[in-house]
């Protein structure tokens, strides 16, 4: 494609212009005058032949017009997302697929396409004709799987986009080029400026991915990990850190649904940089990760940790109630850390997929048959009594009774 005319858009391109929500958006803008493209990262994604779950529009004005009217259609809420941004005003319609609405970001469609990230982003197919204008041959980096940036000083104004193309990187295999390099060295700089819910937002996404340790690499390189991560690392350190992480890109990790695989990868990330339980929390909380995910990864660096003191039969199934329904993750990343961890992950591994005993005990029989209150003492003994019937010490209620009555009596 000759990157500086117009060309009909592909046979992979046009279906987009086909759905629902486009085809009414393109219909409002027409009957308004509105001159209206689909660009970014949904005509890179249909180039590459994976899924488009939502489009991304450019129009010459009215954006908020535009989407009150597909809100009327019933097409979904007209939401303004870019209340607290610089730059051009951007509408999303929160529909079945979500259609994002922004205005221009300069007079004219190709000075927008210039003030892009990177090539494969910086393409616009119209829907009035529908033409597509790639002015930097992001289709042919697209078709090479290369990334580069659409100018260097794109990345200064907002380094985010150094950590996006690391992101693209794991995702979608698109690999940033020498000068992508060099130019991200030289904002790297900068990259502290980038909102830490924008650094979490990508970082989410790239942990997900099949294969995360070579796009840490890169972001290793390109000198931004240490503040992606909002810990000291010299460039050796941080290099080594992303390296480590590739026992996690294995095969059977591949495997695993993307927000688990993220979970302990953020896990071992923690651990390789020697935090305790609760400092990962603390740290994942800071880095504006959700409560739930900066548990579990705390949960996962509390159960290698205290796998280290674990010697008896008894102390391993402690081990293995008190992990619950994280018991397989906290194997997984067990068996990745050195031999010692996979030594006790075939251990703890036996006992997670192990059939256990249980027994249909609840606070409230413990307090009628043994007259205490509610209060912590209760909570120790059902955890005990779980123990007890795991190990088969316990089978009914009968002898839970009599279990939890000879605890209580010895002062247990």
């Amino acid at each position: 494609m000759d990157s500086n005319q117009r060309k009909s858009a592909p046979k992979s391109l046009r279906g987009l212009g086909r759905r629902g929500e486009v085809a009414a958006l393109a219909r409002a803008a027409a009957a308004r005058g509105i001159d209206a493209w689909i660009v970014g990262g949904s005509l890179r994604d249909r180039l590459l032949g994976v899924p488009t779950p939502e489009i991304d529009i450019a129009v010459s004005r009215d954006a908020e017009g535009l989407a009150a009217e597909l809100e009327r259609e019933g097409l979904g809420r007209a939401v303004f997302l870019s209340r607290d941004r610089p730059g051009p005003r951007v509408f999303r319609v929160a529909g079945k697929r979500p259609l994002d609405i922004a205005e221009l970001e300069g007079e004219t469609i190709e000075a927008d396409l210039g003030r892009r990230d990177f090539t494969a982003n910086a393409m616009a197919l119209a829907l009035a004709s529908g033409e597509v204008l790639d002015p930097f041959g992001g289709a042919a980096d697209i078709a090479r799987r290369r990334l580069r940036c659409v100018r260097a000083e794109n990345l200064a104004e907002d380094p985010l986009r150094i950590l996006r193309a690391a992101r693209l990187y794991a995702t979608l295999g698109l690999v940033p080029d020498r000068g992508l390099l060099t130019a991200s060295r030289r904002a790297a700089g900068l990259f502290g400026r980038a909102a830490p819910e924008r650094v979490a937002a990508e970082l989410l996404r790239l942990l997900a991915s099949p294969r995360a340790a070579p796009a840490l690499g890169w972001a290793a390189s390109a000198g931004i990990l240490p503040a992606v991560l909002g810990r000291a690392l010299s460039p050796r350190q941080a290099g080594a850190l992303a390296a480590r992480l590739a026992v996690l890109d294995d095969p059977a990790a591949r495997r695993m649904a993307p927000a688990r695989l993220r979970t302990l990868r953020l896990a071992l990330l923690a651990i390789r940089l020697g935090l305790s339980a609760g400092e990962t929390r603390a740290w994942l909380q800071q880095r504006r990760w959700s409560r739930d995910e900066a548990r579990e990864a705390a949960l996962l660096c509390g159960l290698v940790a205290s796998s280290r003191s674990i010697r008896s039969r008894r102390d391993s199934w402690r081990w293995v109630l008190e992990a619950g329904a994280l018991g397989e993750d906290a194997v997984a990343l067990l068996a990745r850390l050195d031999a010692a961890g996979r030594r006790r992950a075939r251990r703890f591994g036996a006992l997670v997929r192990a059939p256990r005993g249980s027994v249909a005990v609840n606070g409230s029989d413990i307090q009628r048959w043994l007259g205490l209150e509610a209060g912590p003492r209760i909570g120790q003994l059902l955890r005990d009594l779980a123990l007890a019937a795991a190990t088969g010490e316990v089978s009914n209620r009968r002898q839970a009774r009599n279990w939890l009555t000879g605890q209580v009596r010895s002062g247990l």
